[in-house]
């Protein structure tokens, strides 16, 4: 993965994982970031096990390359996220852009199952990669680009 990805601790105890856009400055406050995964930990005391799980930091966030703003206030503590979680954090943004791509053809999870109740799991996979084809295709039509410029960099601050 490309780009500057970071592991935060949060005021609120939170920790997520990132992928930096902008700092922002020392004039600024706000971070800007992206793909931003929070780290979900659950114990299970009976079998003496730790589980960790990443799932999205702000609920209701669909598309996970949306920009969003980080009071860096916030932070306190700040770490280059190890090789382990960057593997489990592209498997999961993964699994994240697969069910938006799903959610976002416009078909139900019951339409879904029945187009897909009898086929083996090479044909199952398939129908998912056409289905993201065909998503894929619809949202490249745009001749606009996607890039929003906050601040634009001055050629002389390095």
């Amino acid at each position: 993965m490309s780009g500057v990805y970071k592991h935060f601790k949060l005021t609120n105890g939170d920790e997520m994982v990132c992928e930096m856009v902008d700092t922002g400055g020392d004039e600024v406050a706000d971070i800007i970031i992206r793909r931003a995964l929070k780290i979900v930990v659950t114990d299970d005391l009976e079998e003496n096990t730790r589980y960790y799980t990443l799932k999205p930091w702000i609920s209701f966030q669909d598309d996970s390359t949306d920009l969003i703003a980080l009071n860096s206030v916030h932070i306190v503590g700040e770490a280059t996220p190890s090789d382990t979680i960057m593997r489990h954090y592209a498997i999961a943004l993964a699994d994240v852009d697969n069910y938006n791509k799903v959610k976002d053809a416009g078909l139900t999870l019951q339409e879904i199952q029945e187009q897909m109740k009898d086929l083996t799991e090479e044909e199952m996979e398939e129908f998912l990669k056409n289905k993201g084809a065909e998503l894929d295709a619809k949202l490249s039509d745009s001749s606009e680009p996607n890039i929003i410029q906050f601040r634009p960099k001055d050629p002389n601050y390095h």
